[in-house]
């Protein structure tokens, strides 16, 4: 029981229970909703060209998660800690990481093979390229719904112990390093959570990304 209880102090969830499963979908119907509405059409041409056919379909399905994931996060406030604007905010940041992601794989997009360079080895970059968006835009997507490390979990600060009323202790000077600590830090307008994920979704993209140019170059 003690530690069970010690457990919830040192925790708490900051996503919705299915907020992972819901991103997940999000993402699918996003990718195949763009994949109908764009067969055949004429202004999504362009975009096929550039990113590619699945390339584009990832980051429509990507967008769709980043909304999907906000809104849940907006509509559960017992599972967040900040406002709704900080919310969205975390979803622009999101947004934002996501367009740089698309300008990056528009040139990639053209030197990765679309299809099996080496019938023996039967290597397959075009494959890498899609599995290479997916790493890095996954992490940021779940971000946005409140997951951290791929787990609603994540640590919260200790409360501090009270004091007794019947001693108060006499207050003290303070000191630089007290000053330091009570002087504001700037801080992006954005989540925490989705500040890591970013971060993470560079992490995990980054190997990827150096493994799919080797295989394009050989």
């Amino acid at each position: 029981m003690a530690n069970g209880r010690a457990a919830s102090d040192t925790a708490a969830r900051t996503a919705a229970p299915g907020a992972v499963a819901l991103v997940l979908a999000a993402a699918v119907a996003g990718a195949w909703g763009f994949g109908a509405a764009a067969d055949g059409a004429s202004w999504a041409d362009g975009l096929r060209g550039a990113l590619r056919g699945s390339g584009s379909a990832v980051f429509a399905g990507y967008g769709t998660a980043v909304l999907a994931g906000s809104l849940l996060r907006t509509v559960t406030p017992a599972y967040r800690s900040r406002s709704v604007g900080a919310v969205w905010a975390g979803a622009g940041l999101a947004l934002l990481f996501g367009a740089l992601v698309a300008l990056l794989a528009w040139p990639v997009a053209e030197i990765v093979p679309a299809s099996y360079r080496d019938p023996v080895s039967r290597r397959d970059p075009g494959f890498l390229y899609v599995l290479w968006l997916a790493s890095t835009l996954l992490a940021p997507a779940l971000a946005t719904a409140g997951v951290r490390m791929g787990l609603p979990l994540a640590p919260q600060r200790a409360a501090a112990p009270a004091t007794s009323p019947e001693a108060p202790e006499a207050p003290e000077a303070p000191g630089p390093a007290a000053s330091d600590a009570a002087a504001p830090r700037f801080r992006l307008p954005a989540e925490d959570t989705v500040r890591r994920g970013v971060l993470r979704g560079l992490a995990w993209g980054a190997p990827m990304f150096v493994f799919m140019l080797m295989l394009s170059a050989f």
